[in-house]
């Protein structure tokens, strides 16, 4: 997985560490596009392995978060990579998703 992080890294996009280690995309300051393209271009760098259980629990964890502080329509992480598919969600445009990714520790501090 550091290969696929270290390419969304190099292709530009702000990348910050969870609690337990995982390197995330900082949405608050990502533009979507970006991820979008980056993600497409990083795709192949996505190992095969499993996520464990403690990345599902803190990707579930996560959007109890959001959900809890107003992103009523935030989706369940992936059950293969525990990642969310936040392409429809505009967090980073509304003053309610920056608010909620900040409380989620995600945002900027």
């Amino acid at each position: 997985m550091a290969a696929f992080f270290q390419c969304l890294k190099e292709k530009g996009l702000p990348m910050k560490d969870t609690p337990s280690g995982i390197p995330v995309v900082d949405d608050s300051t990502a533009d979507p596009a970006a991820v979008k393209e980056a993600e497409r271009a990083c795709e192949s760098l996505v190992p095969v392995t499993p996520v464990t259980a403690e990345q599902h629990a803190e990707a579930r964890d996560f959007t109890a978060c959001m959900r809890a502080n107003g992103i009523a329509e935030f989706p369940d992480p992936d059950p293969q990579t525990a990642r969310h598919d936040m392409e429809r969600l505009d967090l980073k445009g509304s003053p309610e998703g920056v608010a909620a990714l900040t409380a989620c520790g995600r945002g900027k501090r």
